[in-house]
């Protein structure tokens, strides 16, 4: 787990407490290490324009947006996306339009498929709901859907 990970977490955990001034200051920490120069691979700047958030974050709803935004940036190719579509709640929308462009695109073994989610919610592994057991009985029980 990167420290960026961490810090963008945090950032969605203040957004959802409220704390907007702490969500803004916390992505900005790790957009500040992304303008020097130093920490660049291989030297070679990004395609877009890295700069901090000037402008206080007021309402929640472009404060989450924002930091969703941050976290695809951040954490691309490390294999975080997908979890994070299904926790937001928007896997489905997100990935069915993604099939759609990919099909539009002439991407054909992609020709029919579709995403449904279930509910937002991970399986719980079995072995977790065995391990649960007292006097033989789980105590944990497989969310709907699993």
């Amino acid at each position: 787990m990167r420290f960026a990970d961490v810090l963008l977490m945090g950032a969605e955990a203040e957004v959802e407490a409220g704390s907007l001034t702490n969500a803004e200051a916390l992505v900005n920490q790790v957009r500040n290490r992304n303008t020097d120069p130093a920490t660049w691979v291989q030297g070679s700047p990004a395609k877009y324009k890295i700069g901090l958030y000037v402008v206080p974050w007021t309402d929640q709803a472009v404060a989450r947006k924002a930091v969703q935004w941050e976290r695809r940036l951040e954490l691309a190719m490390e294999g975080h996306r997908f979890f994070d579509l299904v926790r937001y709640g928007t896997a489905e929308t997100e990935l069915n339009a993604y099939v759609k462009h990919e099909t539009a695109s002439g991407y054909v073994i992609m020709n029919g498929a579709t995403f449904k989610s279930t509910s937002g919610i991970f399986a719980i592994p079995q072995h977790q709901i065995d391990l649960s057991a007292v006097n033989g009985q789980p105590t944990l029980t497989q969310n709907p859907g699993y």
